[in-house]
């Protein structure tokens, strides 16, 4: 195992994220063109040694906390929305993986500390995980898997031995899978957040062995997991939901500050047919104080969560759906702000030449992912604010 002779710092590693985002910049469109992240990205999150924000001491990583995987995150995505995004997985599966069991945790990391990770926490309907002798085969297609090109595993969620009659699941696990198990399915055909990647996994007759797999009802109710046996700081002690938000959040601001940085910036030259300064508008200076202060109003509200993760404190259901909430707001911010830089930003946002319109369709389609769904965060927390007993179903893996 390569041992680090050298943590750094959180201080230190914001910089380099600042530094970094300056190269991550000019591949903002190869990224679109790719419909994946360039191997030149990568390659600069590795070599930087920011893949190691989040992994735990034990193996050789820094250990950081969600500010610093917050700080880091936005800094990429202000540069690049898509980047910003697989640059936050790649930190949060790391953490992730530090839950699941020591042996698993020795096959990814005794050999490369930098081995990359990938998840899908979207099953197809028609998939089966059985319980064999050992452990566990699956058939079928997972969705979404952002990053899935350049990872050398893939975390997958699975339904075991489901009830023909019911429905139900024995068990739900997270189970990891090494890349050359699976079969890599070029489905990214998308309007918007194309850097990420996200195409479909499929597996057919694949054998994950017990010990690469975590309890997830344990793991989102109690934060409980076997790694936290040998990754005992308080990083390594959070239900699931409660905390793994905090990086696709992070994404969706660093991409707001971007966008809103990028429309300040034309605003500050831009003339209008009649040769004035669009500028000297009361009206445009007004727009640009109400979006700042909604990107403010997002940043404030997830630097509060994240803070809320320091004390130590017990994360009951309660403090799980304020945060879930939270995450949830935060993205109706983003996307608010962005909505509005877009309004009022005249009609060439509309060319493909312009980034403007990247950083929007990004935003956008950012917002609408599962874990940003305050129709259904919102009524599980109101239902829980009013008095109103939870259906114990439904907040199995919230």
């Amino acid at each position: 195992m390569t041992q680090l002779t050298y943590a750094l710092t959180h201080e230190e590693v914001v910089e380099i994220a600042k530094t970094l985002a300056l190269k991550v910049k000019p591949r903002f469109n190869l990224t679109e063109e790719l419909s994946r992240q360039p191997q030149e990205n990568i390659q600069d999150f590795i070599d930087s040694g920011l893949v190691r924000t989040m992994t735990p001491k034990h193996w050789g990583g820094y250990e950081l906390g969600f500010d610093t995987l917050y700080e880091t995150v936005k800094e990429i995505s202000k540069a690049d929305p898509s980047a910003g995004w697989c640059y936050s997985l790649l930190l949060i599966h790391s953490w992730m993986l530090a839950y699941f069991p020591e042996e698993v945790q020795r096959e990814v990391w005794e050999n490369d500390i930098d081995a990359l990770i990938a998840s899908s926490f979207n099953p197809a309907p028609m998939n089966k995980v059985i319980s064999v002798e050992g452990g566990y085969q699956l058939n079928g297609q997972w969705g979404f898997s952002s990053g899935i090109d350049h990872s050398d595993w893939v975390m997958v969620m699975g339904f075991v031995d489901l009830n023909p009659d019911t429905g139900a699941p024995s068990e739900v696990l997270m189970m990891m899978v090494p890349k050359e198990d699976i079969v890599v399915q070029n489905t990214w055909k998308t309007v918007a957040t194309k850097g990420t990647g996200s195409n479909n996994i499929l597996l057919e007759n694949v054998f994950v062995p017990k010990h690469r797999t975590l309890d997830m009802i344990a793991w989102c109710q109690r934060g409980e997991g076997p790694g936290r046996r040998i990754n005992t700081s308080l990083l390594y002690s959070y239900p699931l939901f409660a905390a793994m938000p905090v990086s696709l959040s992070s994404s969706l601001i660093g991409a707001s500050i971007g966008a809103y940085e990028q429309w300040r910036e034309t605003m500050r030259s831009k003339v209008n047919k009649s040769n004035e300064k669009v500028a000297d508008f009361t009206h445009q200076q007004i727009r640009i104080a109400e979006v700042s202060a909604t990107i403010t109003a997002a940043e404030a509200l997830l630097e509060k969560t994240i803070i809320r993760l320091t004390t130590g404190e017990t994360i009951d259901i309660y403090e799980k759906l304020v945060n879930r909430r939270n995450y949830g707001y935060v993205a109706r911010l983003c996307n608010q702000a962005v909505k509005a830089i877009v309004d009022n930003a005249g009609a060439s946002m509309i060319y493909e030449s312009n980034p403007l319109q990247r950083y929007w369709r990004d935003v956008q389609a950012s917002s609408l992912h599962y874990a940003f769904n305050l129709d259904m965060l919102g009524e599980l927390f109101g239902k829980m604010e009013l008095g109103i007993e939870l259906n114990p179903k439904s907040i199995l893996i919230v």
